[in-house]
């Protein structure tokens, strides 16, 4: 059975331990998983209903300390397994992303000269900005001893901000080279 990255994402999230949808939405506001993942809010109770009727996930109701009932979900040996294979076939080759940057390139002609390098700056300026919170998510992952592969997701994302960083200067110093726009 394959599964989408979403799905990975949550059965990784109910694997940990067994949690509600509130628990689940938590830890994907405080794991910036909005930044990596194509989870939105409103997926979050669907991908868990079609992970439970396809046997990935069970569920079980429980009362909280305040007496409110609360769908608890717990994740199965087959959702162990899948999520074992999704994980393993994320890891192992290269996906292509949709960068919203890149639908702005396709249609940069339609500013002039003068706009398309300040929006371009502007962006640089986001990257730079990026770059340091991530930079420090990555040293407040060290010095709270995380796992490696979590001060990887900060690590990486470094990376890729300073690639892009790269590629935005280079673009806008051959711009504001070309004669005619």
């Amino acid at each position: 059975m394959t599964i989408s990255s979403k799905e990975v994402a949550l059965l990784g999230l109910v694997y940990e331990k067994p949690k509600h949808a509130y628990e689940i939405e938590n830890d994907i506001k405080e794991r910036d998983m909005r930044y990596w993942t194509d989870i939105s809010m409103s997926s979050v109770y669907k991908l868990l209903n079609k992970l439970e009727k396809n046997g990935l996930l069970e569920s079980e109701i429980r009362l909280s300390e305040n007496n409110i009932s609360q769908k608890i979900y717990k994740i199965t040996p087959q959702g162990k397994y899948v999520l074992k294979d999704g994980v393993r076939e994320l890891v192992s080759a290269w996906q292509p992303s949709k960068y919203p940057v890149d639908v702005a390139l396709s249609n940069l002609t339609l500013l002039n000269k003068t706009d398309a390098v300040q929006s371009l700056n502007s962006y640089s300026k986001s990257l730079d900005e990026m770059i340091e919170y991530y930079k420090a998510l990555e040293k407040s992952l060290q010095d709270h001893a995380c796992d490696l592969s979590y001060v990887q997701l900060a690590t990486r994302r470094i990376c890729l901000l300073r690639a892009e960083k790269e590629w935005i200067t280079n673009f806008i110093v051959k711009l504001q080279e070309v004669k005619e726009w």
